[in-house]
C-alpha cells in the first residue's frame, strides 16, 4: 500500500492552475484552497487541490 502524500507549493500551483502567485495566495487566504504553512512556505495536498478544482467546476459549470 502506498501511503505517500503529494504536496504542492505555491510555484507548483501557479503552473498547474495557470494563475499568478498573488491569485494562489488569495485562494489560500480566502480558504478556497486548504493549505498549511511549513516555515515560510505554503503547501497544499493533492486532495485539497482536487477538492478546489471540483468545487470550482461545480460553481462555474465547468467540465473536465
Amino acid at each position: 500500500m502506498n501511503d505517500s502524500v503529494v504536496l504542492y507549493n505555491v510555484n507548483d500551483l501557479m503552473k498547474l492552475l495557470k494563475v499568478t502567485r498573488v491569485t494562489v495566495l488569495r485562494y489560500i487566504n480566502q480558504k478556497k484552497i486548504r493549505a498549511f504553512k511549513v516555515g515560510h512556505s505554503w503547501l497544499v495536498t493533492k486532495d485539497a487541490l482536487d477538492e478546489f478544482i471540483r468545487l470550482s467546476e461545480q460553481s462555474h459549470g465547468w467540465k473536465t
